[in-house]
């Protein structure tokens, strides 16, 4: 079994951590229990203590001390920096909260980027700030001192770090950058580069329905299962969490393997987004001079409020949605209603009426009642954007054959969302598995045992390397420079793999390489300088949407003469970009794997 590899490296343990925008978790499976079933292994989630029950994943909150040492995590984070029962001075702390989503949205991520803390704290000027690198690799550092305390607690005493085999999950429509930047945070973490492999969120969620029997919800053909597929069958993955929507297109290749056939697609449609729309609903009712007057001064009411509408989404049915003149219940805290009299001069109901929602939205006492049919429109941006993605999908001539959506993550379990999924696409059968949310973490633990589960995927990107050659006609002038007597043309985009291009997973599935020479004779060393874009065929890397993305350094055998031709290998095909620099005249090696810049360029 190809998970006995890890035993031969001493990985008697597989831990995964899914790091999500609003809720984290890990959980882990012995390398001795996994053999002895291997259909369905016991995967041990850790269990979390909320305010009112026991989760299997804590929401991603983390407070820090003003040393910048991780102070609390979770829901404990929230407690503390809410309520603050222990009477900290919080305007010395650094509170962070659903920040994941900087990853995906920062285009000049590096290990210099800093993150800026979630909320405002009152009397201080400026929001303070921490290294984002930092802050993610305390919470990595947290899950990672956890685990360690529980095998040890459980009877395995002389159990270290060194016996485990790490999983972290990613959106699959993340690029390289912020992959990178996820096994940096791990390498502070105290995870080793040849301990961490980086799991794509809809294969773990794939992996794991297709070990465990998932029945179709839906009408009709109950009895079909993803686990089930037959060889060539394809099906579509929408992981719909907090933050994204990463959708993936598979197809069953075997038993126990799949392959990607259609890059991964999606956007900032999570669950969050339906929260961003509530905000901005209190914004235009409340103010929001009001809104920052609660946050600086009553946090834990500010919170408090979200927290009673995070209840009601989460509650609100379909049911809801089909009584238009039903209405949803909010309670609103006190010190919300004392601000807004403080601040405004007109009532809370009487600017209620000036507004667009004056017929949908009641206040009384402390009530708010919302119209369902308003309600329902909190949702809108994140439904039209999946079902829009999706449609564009199928309308795919190589995905018509696809009668099959598997629907995992956190955000899955609206019901608002899977019976719009099932009115736009009604021939499409639709899979729900238990416990939606920790598909992917549990998918991911397997992963961990067989990575080789994936037999190709299909490139997001074009990437290239920045070279120079002869100029030619039709060169802008811009590029021509002169190198030792004679022109050149610089910022040339040599392509090494091409969007859309199918590759196949294995550490020596290197594609088709290319031959360079260093620019100048006297030179003792090269750096290749990586570049990605959407484009099928840039000429150059200044070209529009083409961005730098990492380095390789090479140091070449010093005292040689006459032409150093040096050979480029990329292989792509895993979940990070490794390559291989070959001097043709000496057989030297060496192996690079991406670099995150350490700074803007």
């Amino acid at each position: 079994m190809e998970s006995d590899k890890l035993v031969d490296h001493g990985r008697i343990i597989v831990a995964a951590i899914d790091f999500g925008t609003t809720y984290s978790g890990y959980a882990y499976c012995k390398h001795i229990d996994y053999r002895r079933e291997p259909v369905n292994p016991p995967i041990i989630c850790n269990p979390w203590i909320g305010p009112q029950k026991m989760t299997s994943k804590a929401p991603t909150c983390v407070l820090f001390k003003p040393d910048q040492k991780l102070h609390s995590f979770g829901h404990e984070a929230i407690r503390n920096y809410y309520d603050n029962p222990e009477k900290l001075q919080l305007h010395k702390y650094f509170y962070f909260e659903y920040f994941k989503m900087m990853l995906y949205e920062q285009e000049d991520l590096t290990t210099e980027t800093y993150l800026e803390e979630s909320i405002k704290v009152k009397n201080v000027e400026k929001r303070k700030k921490m290294k984002a690198v930092d802050v993610f690799a305390a919470v990595i550092g947290y899950f990672r001192d956890q685990l360690l305390g529980d095998i040890k607690d459980t009877s395995e005493k002389w159990f270290t770090g060194k016996h485990v085999q790490w999983v972290i999950t990613v959106p699959a429509i993340w690029d390289l950058r912020a992959k990178q930047f996820m096994r940096d945070a791990a390498k502070k973490a105290e995870i080793s580069h040849d301990q961490l492999i980086l799991a794509l969120e809809p294969e773990a969620a794939s992996i794991h329905c297709r070990r465990v029997p998932v029945g179709v919800q839906t009408e009709g053909d109950g009895r079909k299962i993803i686990a089930a597929m037959a060889r060539g069958s394809k099906f579509i993955v929408l992981d719909q969490g907090g933050g994204t929507t990463d959708i993936a297109v598979h197809e069953v290749t075997g038993l126990n393997s799949l392959k990607e056939v259609h890059q991964a697609c999606g956007g900032h449609w999570g669950g969050i987004t339906v929260n961003k729309q509530f905000y901005c609903f209190l914004e235009e009712i409340f103010g929001e001079k009001v809104i920052n007057s609660i946050k600086e001064t009553n946090p834990s009411a500010f919170y408090g409020f979200l927290r009673h509408f995070e209840d009601a989404k989460t509650s609100f049915k379909i049911e809801n949605q089909k009584d238009p003149e039903g209405q949803v219940t909010l309670r609103i805290p006190l010190e919300w209603m004392d601000t807004f009299k403080a601040i405004r001069t007109s009532s809370l109901g009487e600017t209620i009426e000036k507004t667009n929602f004056r017929d949908r939205v009641i206040v009384k006492r402390d009530k708010m009642r919302i119209k369902n049919n308003l309600f329902r429109t909190f949702y809108d941006y994140s439904i039209e954007n999946v079902l829009k993605e999706l449609e564009t999908l199928l309308a795919k001539k190589e995905l018509r054959d696809v009668k099959t959506l598997l629907v995992v993550g956190g955000h899955s379990a609206s019901t608002v969302l899977t019976e719009a999924l099932k009115k736009k696409f009604p021939k499409i059968g639709m899979v729900i598995p238990k416990d939606p949310g920790l598909a992917v973490l549990k998918g991911a633990v397997l992963f961990g045992f067989e990575p080789g589960t994936i037999t190709s995927r299909v490139a997001r990107y074009t990437y290239g390397i920045g070279t120079t050659r002869a100029f030619q006609k039709g060169d802008p002038e811009s590029k021509k420079i002169t190198v030792e007597g004679v022109e050149k043309c610089k910022d040339v985009f040599s392509k090494h793999i091409e969007i859309g291009q199918i590759l196949e997973v294995g550490e020596d599935k290197y594609l088709q390489g290319h031959e360079y020479v260093p620019l100048y004779k006297d030179q003792n060393s090269v750096d290749f300088i990586f570049y990605d874009t959407l484009s099928k065929s840039p000429k150059y890397v200044t070209d529009d949407g083409c961005r730098r993305i990492g380095s390789l350094h090479f140091k070449l055998t010093e005292g040689m003469t006459g032409k150093r031709t040096m050979a480029l290998k990329i292989n792509n095909s895993g979940t990070e970009l490794v390559s291989l620099v070959t001097e043709i005249a000496t057989k030297k090696q060496s192996k690079g794997y991406f670099r995150l810049p350490s700074e803007t360029n």
